[in-house]
């Protein structure tokens, strides 16, 4: 006669299950307090680059001719610039070449954002300037 199968796990079977188990656990564990890392890392780079939108905004708005250097705080957020020319002023002409009431410049804008203080980012743009050198004629 040959002795009856016990049913059930033996202690040594239960333990490799629990090892197994564990190993798996702690591997997605791993990987998913690595997804919540680089989770915040985006939410932080959304939140910076809607901060830089806002700061060209700003810094659109800006003419380099009148305000060559400034600087404007936007809630927590400080934007700096200084113009620099790329070509020196000249006569602005209308659409059909006529003169115009305008002088205008091509300028290179350093722009700088911070935030509390922090650096975020630093940006050069390109913007024209404008200044009324004349007034219009009336007849």
């Amino acid at each position: 006669m040959t002795p009856a199968r016990e049913a059930g796990f033996s202690l040594l079977e239960a333990i490799v299950a629990l090892v197994v188990f564990t190993m798996g656990a702690l591997a997605l564990y791993g990987w998913l307090g690595a997804n919540l890392i680089t989770l915040q890392r985006v939410n932080d780079r959304q939140q910076s680059n809607a901060m830089v939108a806002s700061a060209l905004e700003v810094v659109r708005r800006v003419n380099p001719m009148d305000t060559p250097t400034g600087r404007r705080v936007v809630d927590q957020v400080e934007v700096t610039w200084a113009a620099r020319p790329v070509e020196p002023p000249r006569r602005a002409v209308t659409q059909v070449g006529l003169p115009s009431l305008f002088e205008v410049g091509l300028y290179t804008l350093a722009v700088e954002v911070r935030r509390d203080g922090e650096l975020l980012e630093t940006l050069e743009v390109r913007q024209l300037g404008h200044r009324q050198v004349r007034a219009m004629e009336v007849e």
